[in-house]
């Protein structure tokens, strides 16, 4: 039966990369994959952790690292990069002839084409100008190094690489875009995947600040709009918002699987798929601080998915759930 189920789950990986990219994050191979930017003082470039969004210049360089597990036997590991349109994915992310056109000729044509570019001189340039899938798409195909673990990373590879973009949102009517990592074997078999958001802009700091603002403008009429609909008694009644502190620990959040290969998860939580296909999370608080906080930051994420998609009847029935919950949690002695 074990069988079975793997090669079920095998061929899914196998054919993920002759598919339309999907926009989640996972770790189907179990490496534990991640990828970690880390901001530097007086940067080109600014980064959003709310959002979790780049903003960069065109032409402008960022360091990124990739974490991954080794695992036994070992085996060549590459990773795979590509942009995406957010609302859009079939769509191909294509360089302006403008740009193009003002780029030198170059024995490698592919890299000329590229709005993705890699630092590191083993890059692979893939894909065709009509390339939807996964496999087919303009990409960059990158070699890891297998012998980079540390102590410092948990035990973890963690190898650093440059990207830039040779032309920016502008280029294409300002269409929301993500950077897409994919983890493979040499089978082209999709390992692992996150997603960043992006915008290649000429003024990074004042673009992010915006998006930022209208991010809280988003949750503060969310509260609004619950706070018209259910009148709350007693103190709470004038209870006042208070964004999430964001602080250097959330950078940590892409590595909370970097330290033990063993999930510990207490009795009375459960994370379960439901019959009509939803999915059910049941945690325990000791203090109702960390109660709050923890729906605070699922309103969070809500507020950041509504502002990608404003239009979305499900979304905002989803957030009114998690502020009415938020209310309820409020109540509680």
């Amino acid at each position: 039966m074990q069988s079975v189920l793997r090669e079920m789950m095998l061929q899914d990986i196998k054919t993920q990369i002759s598919s339309l990219p999907k926009l989640e994050n996972h770790n189907n191979g179990d490496y534990h994959f991640s990828m970690v930017l880390e901001e530097p003082p007086k940067s080109h470039w600014m980064f959003s952790m709310p959002l979790n969004k780049l903003y960069i210049r065109m032409n402008k360089t960022f360091n990124i690292d990739v974490k991954f597990k080794t695992k036994m036997p070992i085996q060549p590991l590459n990773l795979r990069a590509f942009l995406c349109f957010v609302k859009d994915v079939s769509g191909p992310v294509l360089r302006c002839q403008n740009h193009l056109s003002t780029d030198p000729i170059k024995a490698n044509q592919s890299m000329r084409e590229s709005l993705l570019r890699c630092e590191n001189p083993n890059t692979t340039y893939c894909g065709t100008s009509d390339g939807k899938s996964i496999g087919e798409r303009y990409s960059v195909l990158v070699p890891l190094n297998m012998s980079r673990s540390s102590q410092h990373s948990g035990g973890l590879v963690r190898q650093t690489l440059a990207f830039s973009f040779s032309c920016q949102n502008s280029c294409f009517g300002r269409k929301e875009t993500c950077l897409v990592f994919c983890l493979e074997n040499s089978n082209g078999d999709i390992l692992g995947q996150q997603v960043l958001y992006l915008k290649i802009c000429t003024c990074p700091k004042r673009d992010r600040n915006q998006d930022e603002r209208q991010l809280e403008k988003t949750k503060m009429r969310l509260l609004s709009d619950a706070a018209e609909d259910d009148e709350v008694d007693g103190p709470n009644a004038k209870r006042k918002y208070r964004p999430t502190t964001l602080n250097d620990d959330v950078k940590e959040e892409n590595e909370s699987n970097d330290s033990t290969d063993i999930l510990h998860v207490p009795a009375d939580w459960q994370v379960s798929r439901t019959i009509d296909g939803n999915y059910r999370l049941v945690i325990k608080c000791e203090q109702k601080d960390l109660l709050l906080q923890s729906i605070e930051g699922i309103i969070e994420k809500a507020a950041v998915a509504l502002l990608r998609n404003p239009q979305s009847t499900k979304l905002h029935q989803h957030a009114n759930h998690l502020l009415n919950l938020k209310k309820c949690a409020l109540k509680l002695p």
